[in-house]
């Protein structure tokens, strides 16, 4: 389990996030949404590591995230961003296969790891694009990549210590099929008994696919629970400033949310 206890981050005198818990549970779909600038961002990166908190302690299976090599962190969880920093014309099949580097043995991969990044780069439907190089997709397919090397990342462990999978915002660039396909994956990687943690800004995806949603507005956590406890209209409407409806969803166990925009001038 990873546990964010009471995270306080200020920056450049401004409180992004104040006092906020969370929990990664193996096993489970945790979602956070809320508003720009609600600080989502700033607890995934404060719960990968990459910012520490002025405030509270992150923990990763019962010990501080200090504690933990940059090596044994990167081999139990994973993170895709938003935005890829990658500028070199690596083949997408090459960038999957990045994601094997924490597990090695030698300087090579080896025919396991191999394998591995092929099952993943096939699991995200982009096989037939492995010899093109990174830079010449479009941004829904190299974010497609990144979640293919996250994957390949945390695939077969040597060991049974819990794995954690990190996703900011991964629908973004998508059209709608396969914003779906990608939630389906991490279902999937949650069916493993994998962690995973994900930003949406799409309400109604956060209700069909995560376990537990945690809203965030002006850096605080305003509710925390399953979908049908936590979207609700006055919720939304007071943390989003915009009326809803909230009604069962007609083909699936789980709420559907409906803007009531006023009509167009």
């Amino acid at each position: 389990m990873i546990e964010l206890d009471n995270i306080t981050v200020e920056m450049s005198g401004k409180t992004l996030v104040e006092s906020v818990s969370l929990t990664v549970t193996p096993g489970s779909v945790t979602a956070l949404v809320g508003p720009n600038g609600a600080g989502k961002s700033t607890l995934l990166r404060v719960a990968t590591g990459e910012w520490k908190p002025n405030g509270g302690e992150v923990r990763f299976d019962g010990k501080p995230l200090k504690q933990w090599s940059a090596k044994e962190q990167a081999q139990r969880r994973a993170v895709v961003s938003q935005h890829s920093s990658l500028t070199f014309p690596f083949a997408a099949f090459e960038v999957v296969l990045m994601g094997r580097t924490p597990h090695l043995s030698g300087r090579s991969e080896s025919r396991r790891d191999m394998e591995i990044a092929w099952e993943a780069l096939d699991r995200v439907g982009l096989a037939a694009l492995a010899d093109q190089s990174y830079t010449t997709l479009s941004g829904g397919e190299r974010q497609r990549v990144d979640l293919a090397r996250a994957l390949a990342q945390i695939a077969d462990t040597s060991d049974d210590h819990p794995r954690y999978l990190f996703l900011d915002e991964p629908t973004a660039s998508l059209d709608l099929a396969h914003q779906h396909t990608t939630l389906r994956t991490a279902r999937g990687v949650a069916a493993q008994d994998i962690g995973v943690l994900v930003i949406l800004h799409d309400l109604n995806l956060a209700a069909q696919y995560a376990d537990e949603i945690i809203m965030l507005s002006d850096g605080q956590r305003r509710a925390r629970g399953a979908p049908r406890e936590v979207l609700t209209p006055e919720l939304i409407e007071s943390v989003f400033s915009i009326p809803v409806m909230v009604t069962p969803h007609p083909y699936h166990d789980c709420p559907l949310v409906v803007p009531i925009a006023p009509a167009a001038a």
